[in-house]
């Protein structure tokens, strides 16, 4: 846990290396997981630009390298240094692309095309690409994680990985997730 939401936004991080997921829990005491986030990415920083709360809570997903920027020096530094603030512009505008990606995750339609809409995001953002057309993400998801971020219930995440891993199109584990067939999944987004 790097911070829980309601914390005061004394520090952001800066991700290095790993994956951090911000969550938010919601009313019934549903978790929803509004984007993943990993290295290059500052995490944190519209609150503790606005000084306000952590709207929601940030959390490694696996081992995370993070650079701790302290709130304050950054407001000092701020407003005599051009380069820092396009610096700053640059990260609130990947924030609004996650955003972007995440609204277009939950959006695409059924389970299996807000699922392919998922793991094509993740290939592009964390995969590394092999010769024969498979791609490899280091990133490690419960089913039950894999549903908060599709907004899916984890029995249906399930069965639809279920019939793809029996098709030859996908292998996850804890460790990582292997999308064999991306052109597949492609095919159900009609991309």
């Amino acid at each position: 846990m790097l911070w829980r939401a309601g914390d005061p936004p004394l520090r952001f991080a800066l991700i290095e290396a790993g994956i951090v997921a911000i969550r938010r829990l919601t009313a019934a005491g549903d978790t929803i997981v509004l984007g993943l986030f990993g290295g290059g990415d500052a995490i944190g920083l519209p609150a503790a630009l606005a000084n306000e709360p952590f709207p929601a809570e940030a959390v490694a997903l696996a081992p995370v390298c993070v650079h701790w920027i302290i709130a304050a020096s950054l407001a000092a530094a701020l407003p005599a240094s051009p380069a820092l603030r396009g610096a700053i512009d640059r990260a609130l505008l990947m924030h609004t692309r996650a955003l972007r990606d995440k609204i277009d995750i939950v959006s695409a339609g059924t389970v299996p095309r807000r699922l392919a809409a998922l793991f094509l995001h993740l290939a592009r953002r964390f995969g590394t690409p092999s010769m024969a057309g498979a791609v490899t993400i280091e990133i490690g998801l419960t089913r039950e994680q894999i549903g908060q971020l599709v907004s899916a219930r984890t029995e249906t995440v399930v069965r639809v990985l279920g019939r793809w891993q029996r098709a030859g199109w996908f292998e996850g584990g804890r460790a990582r997730i292997e999308l064999v067939r991306p052109d597949m999944l492609a095919r159900i987004l009609g991309t």
